[in-house]
């Protein structure tokens, strides 16, 4: 049996969420460990790779998760935020190369949250008690799939160096 770090259905399940309007994270492979997450606001979508950076409209980020049926969850947050703010703090990133560096470190300073939390379910149990997740909808995610995998740091950086080989 799966254990989690953290379940989605502590949080309102959303029908749909407004890739335009709404200021979301994407949790990309839900399914793997670690999982990949951007962020996305006014329809632009940020997101710090290995090998760089994404800014690109939501809607090829939806078309690409469509065409290759990745398990994708977006949280809903009830923040708002500039496309310019996400922007600046993406800019100041080059490429996710270490659990230090990774794809939540941009998200992490955007949100204005401590720089401690080391994992994607730390950032959500943290959100998450500041009430600042209005709830999530999911593409090609099953009820029992809707959660972060329980990994630790070490398989971040396990991630990051394998794909920086």
């Amino acid at each position: 049996m799966e254990t989690f770090d953290y379940k989605f259905t502590k949080v309102n399940h959303l029908s749909s969420v407004s890739d335009e309007e709404d200021l979301l994270i994407w949790v990309f492979h839900v399914d793997k460990t670690p999982p990949h997450i951007g962020i996305s606001t006014q329809g632009i979508f940020f997101s710090l790779k290995s090998n760089g950076q994404d800014k690109i409209p939501v809607s090829r980020v939806s078309y690409m998760v469509k065409n290759k049926s990745i398990k994708l969850i977006k949280l809903k947050l009830n923040i708002r935020l500039s496309v310019a703010l996400v922007e600046h703090v993406f800019n100041s990133f080059t490429s996710a190369t270490s659990a230090r560096c990774s794809c939540l470190s941009p998200i992490k300073k955007v949100l204005d949250v401590p720089n401690e939390i080391p994992k994607l379910s730390d950032l959500l149990i943290y959100l998450d008690g500041a009430k600042k997740i209005s709830g999530w909808s999911a593409q090609n995610v099953s009820v029992e799939e809707a959660g972060i995998k329980s990994y630790a740091v070490s398989d971040i950086e396990k991630r990051l160096n394998f794909l920086n080989a």
